[in-house]
């Protein structure tokens, strides 16, 4: 089940994150000036990254909203701190053709795409920008790229060592800019309440065994002390895989894995679901599902009804990604400010270390129409987010004009063009620089004045007490980047190599594109049967049979034949 990014919720954090979800765009009809033999536009001398266009541009273009923008009195879509800095520093006019919210985005995508109705500047799908580059309707950014992307944003799209980057090219050349996200971002951990561990007298899981102790605790003793039998023992939902309630920590403990293409040291890919340690997986859930310890109705349920039921009190242990305090972990504590979650790494059911999976979905690329007369105006505005909000050199000032209002908290991030995730170095690097500080190892002055926000925040709720009641959002930073946070977890599968990042995260292939489907619908069925009792475990071994005869084994030597030809040549 696909979400926002969690980190979107994160104070100026999400500006870094979010963007990357929001539509850059651009667009209009300059006048076109001479094209040189080898197809570049020619240009000024002194043209560069950040140079105005002195006559100033007008570029249309396209915007995927959230549905729930909000902006400084005065300000709309078309006039804000974002597209008045275009103005005043690119010399570059944005007019919007369109702008829709939710679904309805990929809609107009479609219909702009058959009408061939394309505004300048482009926030595509993944399908629809491989198609189009394909057709010829997107610009060559391949001789742009050098000269006008600026060392901050080669850095950002390069902070994964340019994997991400090079599912951009299309036939050799480069015809956009990928929305980058983070993988380790996705790794699963174990969530859990402590303040239900502590009455119950348990300690935190060490193995799968505890985890299974601890849900029949959670199930079977009252642990919210209201007398009813009313709290689930782990809580699950429809979907293998998801930011919240999600099996793929689960599968894990396992050494299996629900979605991830997992390299193996041979150098071949394969596919997690159909891994021998799966079936045992499937069978321990089968059994906990029979001891009444799983919900029921979790196969009707998305990550939102699971949600609920973490913020009802109703869950207490459930495995989720890092930006849970941001979610149903925090409603949890709106609602009961008691409640003392904490987050730890998955565990093994063998004593192998468990790696939990993560994994990157190329969803949308940043691109220009073929005939449009200045193409580097797209790298133009992606830099200038990148100079006032990644950039290393940028300060508290920028930060708060650019980024989050200090008065009304405004999140400048939602309505901006151009922001690129810049990887899980950026939230990995400032967990180390606010616990640094904390713990006297590093001056305030010394780290990135995003991070001294976050860190003032932190210490604020730290020094008064850590009273999730009065200081929810305090709560929310505390466990995300401080001390005993999520962040903190992530840090250690990265220290120790517990990391299990999929392999491929690219357009699907072929065979993904006309079976992918059928074979996703065949495993979530089958594992659903298995878990609640109404096929037998043996049943995964058919699967593993029709998945393959179905298309698995064309999907997995079109992945392997993928891998290489993007990483091993290139």
């Amino acid at each position: 089940m696909k979400q926002r990014n969690t980190i979107v919720m994160k104070g100026s954090l999400i500006v870094l994150l979010a963007l990357a979800m929001t539509a850059l765009s651009a667009c209009g009809g300059a006048a076109k000036p001479e094209q040189t033999g080898s197809g570049a536009i020619s240009a000024p001398e002194n043209d560069g990254p950040l140079v105005k266009y002195e006559p100033a541009i007008e570029l249309s273009s396209m915007k995927n909203l959230y549905g729930d923008e909000r902006y400084l009195p005065g300000d709309d879509l078309n006039n804000n701190v974002w597209t008045l800095a275009y103005e005043k520093e690119l010399g570059i006019k944005i007019n919007y053709k369109w702008a829709v919210a939710g679904e309805g985005f990929q809609q107009k995508v479609t219909m702009a795409v058959a009408s061939d109705d394309l505004p300048d500047i482009m926030t595509l799908p993944a399908k629809d920008y491989f198609t189009l580059a394909k057709a010829g309707k997107l610009a060559d950014l391949t001789p742009y790229f050098d000269k006008y992307a600026s060392d901050t944003l080669k850095s950002t799209v390069n902070a994964d060592g340019g994997k991400q980057m090079k599912t951009a090219y299309v036939d050799g050349k480069l015809y956009g800019i990928p929305q980058t996200g983070g993988f380790d971002a996705t790794a699963d951990m174990i969530w859990i309440r402590q303040d239900w561990l502590e009455k119950l007298n348990l300690s935190v899981p060490k193995t799968l065994d505890d985890v299974v102790k601890i849900a029949k605790a959670f199930r079977n003793e009252d642990p919210d002390g209201n007398g009813v039998k009313d709290t689930f023992g782990i809580g699950f939902q429809k979907d293998l895989v998801s930011s919240t309630a999600s099996f793929e920590g689960f599968f894990a403990a396992y050494h299996a894995y629900g979605k991830a293409w997992i390299r193996g040291e041979d150098g071949t890919i394969s596919y997690g679901a159909i891994k021998p340690g799966m079936k045992d997986a499937l069978a321990k859930l089968r059994e906990m599902f029979a001891d009444d310890l799983i919900d029921v109705e979790f196969g009707v349920k998305d990550w939102k009804k699971a949600g609920e039921d973490i913020a009802a009190g109703k869950v207490g242990l459930f495995y989720g990604r890092e930006g849970l305090p941001w979610m149903s972990a925090k409603d949890a504590i709106v609602n009961n400010p008691q409640a003392e979650w904490i987050c730890l790494p998955i565990v093994s059911a063998d004593g192998q270390p468990a790696k939990p999976a993560t994994t990157v979905t190329m969803e949308r690329y940043f691109a220009v129409r073929a005939d449009v007369a200045h193409p580097e105006a797209l790298l133009k505005i992606i830099n200038l987010f990148q100079d006032k909000i990644n950039n290393p050199q940028t300060t508290m000032e920028t930060l708060n004009t650019f980024g989050v209002d200090p008065e009304s908290g405004i999140n400048f991030a939602a309505y901006a063009f151009g922001g690129l995730d810049p990887s899980e170095d950026k939230p990995n690097k400032y967990f180390k620089q606010i616990n640094d500080v904390l713990q006297d190892k590093e001056k305030l002055e010394n780290i990135h004045p995003e991070a001294i926000r976050y860190y003032n925040t932190i210490k604020n709720y730290m020094d008064n007490g850590m009273d999730k009641g009065a200081d929810p959002l305090g709560w929310n930073y505390y466990k995300f980047l401080g001390p005993e946070s999520s962040w903190k977890v992530i840090g250690y599968y990265r220290d120790n190599d517990l990391l299990e990042r999929s392999a491929w995260f690219g357009l699907p292939t072929a065979t993904m594109s006309q079976k992918g489907a059928t074979l996703d619908k065949l495993q979530e069925e089958t594992f659903i049967k298995i878990i609640t009792g109404s096929a037998p475990v043996s049943e995964f071994d058919a699967f593993v049979e029709n998945w393959k005869k179905l298309g698995g084994d064309q999907i997995t030597k079109e992945v392997n034949e993928w891998y290489n030809a993007t990483f091993e040549t290139k």
